[in-house]
C-alpha cells in the first residue's frame, strides 16, 4: 500500500511540476506580449507625432467638377511621400472663399491653398500672409520655365511672385443645343437676340438662363460688363471717385433680361449647386459659366459659345485669366521649416507635367504648364474652349479680381435682386458699393 501510495504521489507530482512550469510560460508569454503591445503603440504615437501635416484648402470640394481629381493626386502625394499627410479641406463654391478669410482672421490658416486673383489674395499678401515664391522659382528654373510666361503676371504683386498657376480659365454661354433644336431655335448672337430667345423660351415653359443671387451667379453679369467695355475701364473699375461705366451700364442690361423673364422665378434662393442643376437636368437652356464646368457637361447636347455681344461693332472679348488652381503656401507655414520643404514640394507636385496631364485628361483641365506630348483629350468642349481663345480679340481677367471682393459680395451681389425688382435705385446701389469700398480701403491703411 505504502509503495503504491508513493507511485501514485510520485506521478502527481511528476504531473504538477510540467504544468505549473506550462503555466508560468503562458504567464510570461502573455505579460511579454502585453508589454510587446504597448511598446508597439508607443512606437506607432511617436511615428504619427513626428509625421507632418500639411492643411490643403481650395475651391476643388464637394460637388466641384475637379474634386475627384484633386483627392486622386493628393492620395497619390501621400503614398509617393509616407513623411507627410496631406488633410484636404476643399470646400465647393461660395463656402470655400467664407472658410478661407476666417482661417486667416482666426490665425489658423491653410499651409497650402488654392485662390484665384483678386482682392483677397491681394490683401493677404499686403497683410504678410502670403509667402514670397520668387526666390524659391528663380533658384530651380526648370519649374520657372515649365509654365506659359503669359499668365506670370497674374500671380506677381509689387514685382513678387506670390502663386503658381497650374489652371487657366474662361468664361463664356453654355448652351443645352437638344432644347434649341427642339424648339428651332439659333443660339444668339448678339443681346438683342438673346432677348427674343430669352420671351421665346419662357413661353414654352424652359427657363431661359441658369441664374442665382451669388458670386457664382454673376457670371454672367462680369460677361456683359467685359462685352461693353474696354479693357482698361474693366481693370481700373474706379475713377474720379465713381465706378467707371461698364460696371454701371451692365447693371441695367441684367435689368432688361430680368424683365424679359430671363431667370428662374426663385433665383434669389437658389444655390450655386441648384443653378447648375437646372442646365444640367435640361429646365434651363443656358448658362454662364466657366471652363472648369466643362467635365460637368455631355459634348453630345451641349456646346459652348461666346456670350453675345451688347453692340455687335465691338471686338469679341472673352474673359480670361487664372483660376481656382492658382496656388500659395501660407507665411505661417513658411516660418516652420518641416512644412515650408513639404510645401515647396506639394507645389511643384501639384504642378508638374505628370499631374497637369492628369488633370486635363480626366477634366479638361485648360493648363497653365506645359504638357511636352499632347494629351488625351477625350470632351471636344476643351478644344472648343481653345478655339475661343484664339478668336476672341481681346482678352480680360474676370471682373471680380479688380473689385474689392467684400464689395462684390456683400453689396453687388446681395443687392442686385433689390435693384432687379425695383426696390433699390441705380444711384444708391453704386453709393452703397462705393462707401462699403472706402471703408475697406481705410482699414487697409491705404
Amino acid at each position: 500500500m505504502k509503495d503504491t501510495f508513493n507511485r501514485k504521489h510520485i506521478l502527481s507530482i511528476g504531473f504538477f511540476v510540467p504544468l505549473v512550469a506550462t503555466l508560468v510560460l503562458i504567464i510570461v508569454f502573455i505579460l511579454n506580449t502585453q508589454k510587446t503591445v504597448e511598446e508597439n503603440i508607443i512606437i506607432e504615437n511617436k511615428e504619427l507625432e513626428v509625421n507632418t501635416k500639411i492643411r490643403f484648402l481650395s475651391s476643388w470640394g464637394g460637388s466641384d467638377p475637379y474634386a475627384d481629381t484633386l483627392s486622386f493626386v493628393l492620395q497619390k502625394f501621400q503614398e509617393e511621400n509616407p513623411g507627410v499627410t496631406i488633410i484636404n479641406e476643399s470646400l465647393f463654391g461660395d463656402d470655400f472663399l467664407i472658410k478661407l478669410q476666417t482661417d486667416f482672421a482666426s490665425g489658423n490658416p491653410p499651409d497650402v491653398f488654392g485662390l484665384f486673383p483678386g482682392s483677397v489674395r491681394d490683401i493677404l499678401i499686403q497683410r504678410n500672409q502670403i509667402a514670397n515664391l520668387t526666390e524659391t522659382l528663380k533658384k530651380d528654373i526648370k519649374w520657372y520655365n515649365s509654365f506659359y510666361k503669359n499668365m506670370w503676371k497674374y500671380v506677381t504683386f509689387n514685382g513678387k511672385i506670390y502663386g503658381v498657376p497650374l489652371e487657366t480659365i474662361v468664361e463664356c454661354l453654355f448652351v443645352n443645343k437638344d432644347l434649341f433644336e427642339k424648339y428651332n431655335l439659333q443660339v444668339p448672337q448678339t443681346y438683342d437676340e438673346l432677348i427674343k430667345i430669352c420671351k421665346i423660351l419662357k413661353s414654352k415653359g424652359i427657363i431661359p438662363i441658369a441664374f442665382n443671387a451669388q458670386p457664382e451667379g454673376t457670371y454672367i453679369y462680369q460677361n456683359i460688363i467685359v462685352s461693353i467695355g474696354t479693357k482698361y475701364d474693366i481693370e481700373n473699375p474706379l475713377k474720379r471717385g465713381r465706378f467707371t461705366s461698364p460696371y454701371i451700364k451692365a447693371l441695367d442690361y441684367l435689368k432688361e433680361l430680368y424683365n424679359a423673364g430671363a431667370f428662374p422665378d426663385n433665383y434669389y434662393s437658389l444655390t450655386s449647386k441648384q443653378r447648375n442643376d437646372l442646365f444640367l437636368t435640361k429646365k434651363a437652356a443656358m448658362i454662364v459659366q466657366g471652363s472648369w464646368f466643362i467635365p460637368k457637361c455631355d459634348p453630345r447636347t451641349v456646346d459652348i459659345y461666346f456670350f453675345p455681344q451688347i453692340n455687335s461693332t465691338v471686338k469679341k472679348h472673352l474673359i480670361y485669366g487664372l483660376g481656382g488652381g492658382t496656388f500659395y503656401i501660407s507665411n505661417q507655414a513658411w516660418q516652420d521649416n518641416s512644412k515650408r520643404t513639404w510645401a515647396i514640394k506639394l507645389l511643384k507636385y501639384l504642378t508638374s507635367e505628370k499631374i497637369a496631364r492628369i488633370f486635363v485628361e480626366r477634366t479638361g483641365l485648360i493648363s497653365n504648364v506645359k504638357i511636352n506630348n499632347p494629351p488625351n483629350v477625350k470632351n471636344p468642349l476643351r478644344s472648343k474652349v481653345e478655339g475661343l481663345i484664339k478668336l476672341a480679340d481681346e482678352l480680360i481677367a474676370p471682373p471680380d479680381h479688380f473689385v474689392d471682393r467684400m464689395v462684390w459680395e456683400e453689396v453687388i451681389t446681395k443687392n442686385i435682386p433689390y435693384y432687379l425688382q425695383g426696390k433699390i435705385s441705380s444711384g444708391l446701389f453704386w453709393e452703397k458699393a462705393l462707401k462699403v469700398w472706402e471703408e475697406n480701403k481705410k482699414k487697409l491703411g491705404e
